[in-house]
């Protein structure tokens, strides 16, 4: 009996410490926080751990303003203790602190609402520094460079930014943060990153180096901020005892030992560039190219007669922007007929220089034979290495046309004085035969109305045959020789299929560069001018000369002068769209007025 009372009274002993236990785990929260270090440089990060002690199941806390700082979560983790038969659970939060700027930046307190009360931690105050300014970067596991090809450049000039990492130890999650303002310059990107391996100051290591074209947008002194990337490096630790196979089993990384991770956040060198303008005096018809060109032309057959078809082919190579090159078609006054080809490009990278080569190809059909000069090509171009102008021009062509060698089948038609001679009779009664006799005049009549209209449709329909031949053969003819009429009647039916294709294209500065041409191009078919050689100012004065509304004319310079401008902006898919509709109803409002 005895003992039943005293088993009765330990359950309720250890019942009434584990309720009191309870209340006082309740009771006794605490929120606390800290940091792995409180002294740093730009080049490393620090841990930020908020422990929330007994109890779980809280909200995240709300985090101070922390603008020196790039802020990303590392993660939660919770744990349970049992001390003297008390049982003690925390849940810690995790953060990672980028510092952006030096001195002495307070952490302030962070904040958790559990149940209804706000518990708050202490502030916490961190130094930090600028890196090492050691410029021999002496047994550094990583560093980075940035170059630029030269601290002087033109209006337009290429340049070429250089970015190096440099890492003796394994080096992961890389994020790269490029500082280039897209008002100061237009960039390209030159290939892949290329990877290698340099020695510096005895120490080998691994390189991985990314290249970019830039092109100067403004003049002036152009400031480049430093390039930023974020990196794991991965330290192996070095045992005491090398010959211990046990220690070299539980350093090896598979048990997730022996290896210390290292986050480290590593800025390049802020560099700077003089932009020059270009010199005043620019030689007609110099569009803003810079570079060094060279410029061929050749004809694909010479023996030609009248009607045959020759390929005439312009080629542009060198160093600079080849892709923005183009060519009006030749003033060949009226001799040949011309059929221009698109254009081919080709891009290749040398150097860390962009390179190309462009091809354009018009068909030409001679309309008379004789002697012909086909006229030369120039290209004027500033070339910034001698800083002077310079005009690359192709050889002109000589060649003689043939009169053509197909004999033509002539329809001989004989005069009306041999009609004259003829003797034959124009009718020859072949027989004869009894004809009905009719007496009742209703007969008569009857048979009188109906071939009145027999001989009506029987002479008239040749008539309106004839007339609708005429008509037919005149519109084809003018569509084969009558140019213009056949530029303008296409010129609606090209302009919408080329905007269709246009629909697909996914870059930016090709979109806008050809939603241009294509505008032009159907201002041009519609007025008969060359609408690649137009500038937005001529369309608005040739349509309103040509009795458009003042308003279209208005609203074909305005798009045409968006267009140009973004050539050299980021566009969205979004504003694609919205100006391929701008320029598919202003096309149909000038069709209608046409």
């Amino acid at each position: 009996m005895r003992i039943c009372t005293f088993k009765k009274a330990a359950l309720l002993s250890l019942f009434l410490v584990l309720a009191f236990s309870g209340i006082s785990f309740g009771q006794n929260i605490s929120v606390t926080a800290t940091v792995d270090k409180n002294s740093l440089t730009l080049e490393d990060s620090l841990q930020l751990s908020i422990v929330i002690n007994r109890t779980k199941n809280t909200p995240p806390p709300q985090l101070p303003s922390l603008t020196d700082f790039k802020v990303a979560s590392a993660g939660t983790s919770s744990s349970t203790q049992y001390i003297n038969t008390q049982r003690s659970v925390s849940i810690t939060y995790k953060y990672r602190l980028t510092p952006m700027n030096t001195g002495a930046i307070v952490i302030g307190p962070a904040k958790v609402q559990i149940n209804g009360k706000n518990y708050s931690t202490q502030a916490i105050t961190v130094e930090v520094q600028k890196a090492s300014s050691s410029t021999t970067n002496t047994n550094k596991a990583a560093f980075v460079e940035a170059s630029l090809s030269s601290k002087k450049a033109y209006l337009g000039e290429q340049l070429v930014y250089t970015f190096r990492l440099f890492h003796r130890v394994e080096a992961k999650n890389l994020n790269l943060q490029l500082p280039f303002d897209k008002s100061w310059f237009s960039k390209e990107e030159l290939g892949e990153p290329k990877t290698y391996i340099k020695v510096v100051n005895g120490l080998q290591y691994h390189v991985q180096e990314l290249s970019i074209a830039l092109f100067p947008l403004k003049n002036g002194l152009v400031e480049v901020p430093s390039a930023i990337i974020e990196l794991d490096l991965y330290h192996r630790a070095q045992g005491r005892n090398g010959l211990d196979p046990f220690n070299q089993i539980f350093r090896d990384p598979f048990f997730g030992r022996g290896v210390q991770p290292e986050h480290k956040v590593l800025r390049s060198q802020p560099l700077s560039v003089v932009v020059l303008p270009l010199p005043v005096r620019a030689p007609k018809g110099f569009k803003n190219l810079i570079g060094q060109f060279k410029i061929t032309a050749e004809l694909g057959k010479r023996d030609l007669e009248v009607g045959d078809t020759t390929t005439l082919t312009v080629t542009v190579s060198g160093r600079g922007n080849v892709r923005d090159i183009s060519f009006d078609e030749p003033d060949l006054k009226n001799l040949f007929k011309i059929y221009p080809d698109k254009p081919e490009f080709k891009q290749t990278v040398h150097d860390n220089q962009i390179r190309g080569e462009k091809v354009f190809k018009f068909a030409l059909v001679p309309l008379e034979a004789g002697s012909r000069t086909l006229p030369e090509f120039s290209l004027p171009y500033f070339d910034s290495k001698s800083a002077q102008y310079r005009i690359a021009k192709t050889n002109p062509i000589f060649l003689y046309i043939k009169p053509s060698s197909a004999k033509e089948n002539l329809n001989f038609v004989q005069s009306r004085q041999q009609d004259k001679l003829m003797t034959k009779p124009e009718i020859e009664t072949l027989g004869t035969d009894i004809l009905p006799i009719y007496t009742e005049l209703d007969k008569l009549q009857s048979d009188s109305s109906h071939s009145l209209i027999f001989m009506g449709a029987g002479f008239g329909s040749p008539v309106v045959l004839f007339i609708i031949s005429a008509f037919l053969m005149k519109r084809q003819n003018r569509m084969k020789y009558d140019v213009p009429f056949y530029r303008r009647r296409n010129a609606y039916k090209n302009a919408s299929q080329r905007l269709k294709q246009m629909q697909e294209h996914s870059d930016s500065k090709e979109f806008a560069r050809e939603l241009s041409e294509i505008l032009r191009e159907y201002v041009g078919d519609k007025l008969n001018l060359q609408g690649k050689a137009i500038t937005a100012e001529e369309v608005q004065v040739r349509l309103k000369e040509s009795n458009y509304a003042s308003l279209q004319a208005e609203e074909t310079r305005k798009l045409l002068e968006k267009c140009e401008t973004l050539q050299y902006a980021p566009m969205t898919q979004g504003s694609t769209k919205q100006l391929l509709g701008e320029s598919e109803n202003l096309i149909k409002v000038l069709e209608k007025q046409s």
